[in-house]
């Protein structure tokens, strides 16, 4: 915030004239200071208003000029010269040195006391933060306003309008968020190189060709959920950056919601993911709400089944898991596991989400996850993946078993279509296990090479190591036992899923 020139020049009761520096007048005022030095430069920081009445200006024309130089090179907004007592007039070098370097001239004349001028300025500059705090007051119930319907985006939304600048909310990774506009994320995040990261500073401010940044932690406590960084072409004022810290507040309160309101968004979330399941939601509408909420469904989506410890504990373990991530949750409790949705393309980050659940509860989880579906396939999904869940469950596997890499072994590796294969094994299979058993024969070896070559006599006896001819004496004989038509495709089906299961240990094939 400052005083700009011509707002001062047009205060009548101060009776200041212009005498050179006009096209200077843009600039504005952050201090009024009087000062007698012979050279003031050094006790100056840029924008002030000079007030003397040259009582210690040099005497040779050389001089003079130097002085005026010098406090252009200070960075000064303006120098008032006061008349009427150690010069009649401002001196024609103070005013051909200012035309020269830019710098505004002003007269102060001998009625207008310099603590007048000073006096204005002051008031002036308290007006403008008073100013800056009204507006800022009618901003932020905006920006609270924004948090509770749109969240994070809406937030970020909401302060790039009111400052005019780009605002961008990168996460803990530096990866954006959210951004206002939208298509400003990438470029700009150029200019966030070089500014100090949120782990050594609360906040920081940097200015460079890029423009004048300022970053914000966006934290609650001592956990931190990223940076806010607000991006404009022209120096910050403190309104700025008092709407970027509530805006920051805002955002993390957003991350680290009551967890009476997590919960119920949780909830609601669960309900529409049931419809997904049961099929009963119309998939645009669902596509919409998935949408709104941050989860990306454009490429479909995968289901993740956790079983083996509390289903809801798990639900919210896997929660806040997915949170860390940028994700929301959706997930409901089916058939005594935690579901959960996952973005089709995030595949991998299955795996960490179950070990950060797992480190979490301090307990063994088994974990399925289902193939890429269509939002429309949901309950195919949520199929596969409990499949999947049964499989780790059965092999207690640490890793999380896809349902995709399971073709062929699905039936055998589910415990009850297991156990119901193990019984039809034991009642077709149990008589020539038996019987190689009795007669130091491997009859069983040569059956499941025969059923696993789909009946082919010579394809088999090749596998085996046998005349074809021998091989069709040994499938008499097994006939013969077992009392089976193995000219039955039927019969070769059935016998091969009793062989796959069976776990007698007289096969030496």
């Amino acid at each position: 915030m400052g005083v700009p020139l011509v707002w001062l020049l047009r205060r009548q009761e101060l009776h200041l004239r212009l005498v050179a520096g006009r096209a200077g007048l843009h600039r504005e005022v952050i201090w009024a200071h009087s000062i007698e030095l012979a050279d003031p430069a050094p006790w100056l920081a840029g924008g002030e208003l000079v007030l003397t009445t040259g009582l210690r200006l040099p005497a040779s024309p050389g001089a003079r000029a130097d002085y005026i130089r010098r406090l252009a090179q200070a960075g000064v907004a303006a120098l008032g010269f006061g008349t009427g007592l150690t010069h009649e007039r401002v001196p024609t070098e103070l005013t051909e040195a200012a035309e020269e370097t830019g710098l505004v001239l002003l007269e102060v004349p001998l009625p207008t006391p310099f603590v007048a001028v000073t006096r204005a300025v002051m008031e002036r500059l308290a007006e403008q933060q008073y100013e800056g705090v009204v507006q800022a007051s009618r901003i932020q119930p905006r920006m609270t306003r924004a948090a509770l319907h749109g969240g994070a985006q809406a937030v970020v939304r909401e302060l790039a309008v009111s400052t005019g600048a780009c605002v961008i909310f990168l996460d803990q990774e530096g990866k954006a968020r959210a951004a206002h506009p939208p298509d400003a994320a990438v470029p700009r995040t150029a200019a966030l190189n070089g500014v100090r990261a949120p782990d050594e500073a609360a906040s920081a401010v940097s200015a460079g060709p890029d423009g004048v940044v300022a970053l914000q932690q966006v934290r609650v406590g001592p956990r931190v959920h990223g940076r806010l960084a607000l991006i404009a072409d022209r120096t910050l004022t403190p309104v700025d950056h008092l709407l970027l810290g509530h805006a920051a507040s805002l955002i993390a309160l957003e991350a680290e919601k009551p967890l009476r309101l997590r919960d119920e968004q949780n909830r609601v979330n669960a309900m529409l993911l049931r419809m997904v399941f049961d099929g009963t939601v119309e998939a645009a509408a669902a596509v919409d709400l998935l949408t709104e909420a941050g989860f990306p469904v454009r490429d479909g989506i995968r289901v993740l089944a956790l079983r083996g410890h509390g289903p809801r504990q798990t639900l919210q373990a896997v929660g806040e898991e997915l949170a860390e991530r940028g994700l929301p949750l959706f997930g409901c409790v089916h058939d005594g596991c935690a579901a959960a949705l996952l973005p089709a393309g995030h595949a991998a980050t299955a795996q960490t989400v179950t070990d950060g659940t797992r480190a979490r509860l301090t307990s063994r989880t088994w974990a399925g996850l289902s193939a890429a579906h269509p939002l429309t396939e949901g309950p195919a999904a949520l199929t596969e993946a409990l499949n999947a869940a049964s499989v780790a469950h059965a092999r207690a596997s640490a890793d999380v078993v896809g349902f995709e890499a399971l073709a062929g072994h699905l039936l055998t590796a589910v415990p009850e279509t297991r156990k119901l294969l193990e019984s039809l094994a034991a009642s077709r299979l149990g008589p020539l296990a038996t019987y190689d058993a009795d007669n130091g024969t491997d009859l069983f070896a040569s059956l499941r090479t025969f059923l696993e070559h789909n009946g082919q006599w010579e394809a088999a006896s090749t596998a085996l190591g046998i005349h074809r001819h021998t091989l069709r004496s040994r499938m008499d004989r097994i006939q013969s036992l077992l009392g089976a038509d193995l000219d039955s495709a039927h019969v070769r089906a059935e016998l091969l899923l009793a062989s796959s299961a069976w776990r007698g240990g007289c096969g030496r094939g």
